[in-house]
């Protein structure tokens, strides 16, 4: 979710010869080993994970910007990255109790970019990686490497669909072949250049590296209002994720795939209908587990504990007997008050309905987000670290052999639904309202729902409008105006113009009717100033002062 202060890092050494480069490169030893690597891979077998045919749990964190720890110039050993850092942060999470790590394995950006051009791949940044996966099993710690980024964080599928000449409007456009021929071929290369690539420490192909836990096919993929009846069907993505699952699997036959989705729909009582369906999507033959992502505490979720807790016993049952599959809990957190509430919950009903991994957003080594940061000796971490023994007791016992999945993708692509969807949100509602709770507009009027994926000097904004009055909209204009300097650098699901501050967001040619009651979404992404997002202080539809939620 959030993106960290880039560091600059002073040059320490002088300059080199290029051969001395070179040279270093080839023979540089990184160092001695710290615990025993991780053996054998971590496989699927039935509803759970196992590892040697034994049943495994994971407890694990995401440090997404592994990569990034470096000053991304100067030379490849000593400076581009940052062994030290790399190291610590992995020695540190181990003490936690942290054996799976998910991180980012993207960035088409030119700073610590892996693919900065289309099909031109960044040597320094691939061996910072390849001392990513050496540090992680000298530290007996797995890895989760996601391989592109729905977000336009680095760049993201956005990047991908403007090398195509294709339109942004809609990043979904990244998963469907009529409206972009050439991202399965980009998203192919890039997988294909992965999975072969030899670790310049190790010598071992990534694809044959038991440090891999699985590969996660995108961060937070969605296909949301592309065609808005495929919102609940998810035909489209599911079709995307069966090619290109087939495709890895036929060139590495040791490691899971999963899909890296949140998980949310309205049946879930969590979130949007946005194209991916959580049990459908795992259903895939082609993916090993199901994944979903909750931040209960966000003002668009307002999730009590109990609710939450019911949330994800229904995301366990559902991966367990919906799809026969195990279930990762890929990223939550919570507010830093309320920690000491939810997270004890989360994990209690994770060991209660054994959920088979999880891991918590965002272990970090320096500058602490204020959000969802958390560091090496922070308090909460004792009910982390609690939870951690409970799945490593769980885990060793015998098991059923290794499910093998199929090597090549269907000949007809599901076209249809899942047979049988989730039809009823979590067993328990909230019991508590938020501590404050939201304003409720008066009859006639209207609502704002405004949520922020904050990454410091870049955000992402979801607004969902609910039209309270009696009468239907024929077409729609929000104003509001951002706290600071905020400024749009990409719209989705609406047209906007921006004066200074001030936003002007009117709606698209296939959204502009709202009936009495209902709602219109549409998001953005921004550049900003750190510590400076905030949610609008007011909001005006057509003219009319709106609630903000």
């Amino acid at each position: 979710m959030t993106l960290p202060a880039r560091r600059v890092w002073l040059a320490a050494l002088a300059a080199v010869t290029t051969a001395l480069m070179a040279a270093l490169l080839a023979i540089a030893a990184p160092g001695p080993a710290r615990a025993a690597a991780a053996t054998g891979f971590v496989q699927r077998c039935g509803t759970h994970f196992c590892v040697d045919g034994k049943t495994a749990y994971f407890a694990g964190a995401n440090s997404y910007d592994l990569f990034t720890f470096g000053s991304g110039s100067g030379d490849t050993e000593t400076q581009y990255m940052d062994k030290a850092a790399i190291d610590s942060e992995m020695a540190n999470m181990a003490a936690d109790g942290v054996t799976v790590v998910r991180t980012w394995m993207f960035d088409h950006e030119q700073w610590h970019g892996f693919e900065p051009a289309k099909n031109t791949m960044n040597e320094q940044e691939w061996a910072e990686f390849d001392y990513i996966l050496y540090s992680a099993a000298q530290h007996g710690l797995r890895v989760v490497p996601a391989l592109e980024n729905y977000w336009t964080a680095y760049g993201g599928v956005n990047t991908v669909l403007g090398w195509e000449g294709v339109s942004t409007a809609n990043s979904g456009y990244f998963f469907d072949s009529t409206k972009c021929p050439g991202c399965l071929a980009d998203y192919e290369f890039y997988v294909d250049y992965a999975l072969n690539r030899v670790n310049h420490y190790t010598g071992v192909a990534y694809k044959d590296d038991p440090t891999i836990f699985s590969w996660e096919l995108m961060n937070e993929p969605r296909y949301q209002d592309v065609n808005p009846a495929d919102n609940t069907v998810g035909a489209t993505f599911r079709a995307w994720e069966d090619t290109v699952g087939a495709h890895i699997k036929s060139i590495d036959s040791h490691h899971m795939v999963d899909n890296g989705i949140e998980g949310q729909g309205s049946s879930y009582g969590y979130g949007s209908d946005n194209g991916v369906p959580f049990t459908y999507e795992c259903q895939s033959a082609y993916i090993d587990f199901c994944s979903a992502h909750i931040y209960p505490t966000e003002g668009w979720a307002n999730l009590s504990v109990s609710a939450t807790q019911a949330l994800v016993a229904k995301y366990v049952n559902d991966a367990h007997t919906g799809a026969g599959k195990p279930f990762f809990l890929g990223e939550f957190n919570t507010s830093t008050s309320t920690r000491s509430t939810y997270w004890p919950a989360i994990y209690s009903t994770l060991e209660a309905n054994n959920g088979d991994a999880d891991a918590f957003w965002w272990y970090m080594n320096s500058s602490k987000d204020g959000n969802y940061g958390v560091m090496h000796g922070d308090s909460v971490l004792s009910y982390f670290t609690a939870h951690s023994n409970a799945d490593k007791a769980k885990s060793g016992g015998g098991t059923t052999p290794p499910t093998t999945p199929p090597t090549t993708p269907p000949t007809t692509p599901p076209t249809t639904p899942p047979t049988t969807p989730p039809t009823t949100p979590p067993t328990t509602p909230p019991t508590t309202p938020p501590t404050t709770p939201p304003t409720t507009p008066p009859a006639g009027s209207c609502s704002v729902n405004y949520h922020i994926d904050d990454w410091g000097t870049a955000f992402n904004a979801n607004v969902t409008v609910t039209n309270g009055s009696s009468a239907a909209l024929n077409g729609w204009s929000l104003v509001f105006s951002f706290p600071g300097a905020q400024k749009i650098t990409n719209i989705w699901n609406a047209v906007a113009t921006q004066s200074g501050k001030q936003v002007t967001a009117t709606n698209a040619a296939y959204n502009g009717s709202v009936p009495a009651g209902g709602t219109v979404s549409f998001g953005f992404s921004a550049s900003s100033t750190a510590g400076t997002n905030a949610v609008p202080a007011s909001f005006t539809l057509n003219g009319k002062a709106c609630a903000v939620s």
